[in-house]
């Protein structure tokens, strides 16, 4: 069965509670679960979503980045908002649907993540990948992938190529075709500096 977005299957809420000297059924309360609920999350027999991460981490008055393990020798891990959708396609207007937060090892302070829609990126981003875009990153480089947004506040994101200058899709449908700079002005959102794939 597929995992929704944002399931944490390891985590340091038990440490950080008794580190608080909070008990289960404190932490329930706050949370708003049973603390039958907060034991199974413990023992990670049931999955924290990014959302339920968060008001546990809220609850504990800790960030939600401090609840997750990391595996030694690994990136550091820290949480950014999913915020919803982007098309992977022609432009369309972007769909603001905030589901919490998923881990991402890469991306500066700003970074979030989005669920691409379509499929004109699909030979770099799998299916049902989410993909995290630095803000901070705007500045157009060869064969970099950015999230784009157009005058009418439609969005997208492609791949910039410098010969000829345009932002190309990356799809095994031959239906997508590029966009011209200098045809469409667009901003530039951000880089995607990542992918996050659920198995």
């Amino acid at each position: 069965m597929a995992k929704e977005p944002g399931i944490v299957d390891s985590n340091r809420i038990r440490a950080v509670r008794r580190s608080k000297n909070m008990t289960m059924e404190q932490l329930a309360e706050r949370v708003g679960v049973h603390f039958t609920t907060i034991g199974k999350f413990e023992r990670s027999t049931r999955g924290v979503s990014g959302e339920m991460l968060a008001k546990i981490a809220a609850g504990l008055g800790v960030s939600p980045a401090e609840l997750v393990d990391e595996m030694p020798g690994s990136l550091p891990i820290r949480m950014v908002p999913l915020l919803g959708k982007i098309a992977a396609g022609n432009w369309k207007e972007a769909v603001l649907d905030p589901q919490g937060f998923i881990p991402a090892p890469v991306g500066g302070a700003n970074a979030f993540a989005l669920i691409p829609d379509g499929n004109s990126m699909n030979m770099i981003v799998g299916e049902n990948a989410m993909i995290i875009v630095d803000p901070d990153e705007v500045e157009l480089r060869e064969g970099k992938v950015y999230a784009v947004m157009n005058g009418d506040g439609e969005t997208t994101f492609k791949r910039f190529r410098t010969d000829p200058v345009r932002l190309e899709p990356v799809s095994s449908d031959p239906a997508h075709t590029p966009i011209l700079v200098g045809r469409e002005p667009f901003t530039v959102i951000g880089r995607v500096v990542a992918q996050m794939s659920q198995l």
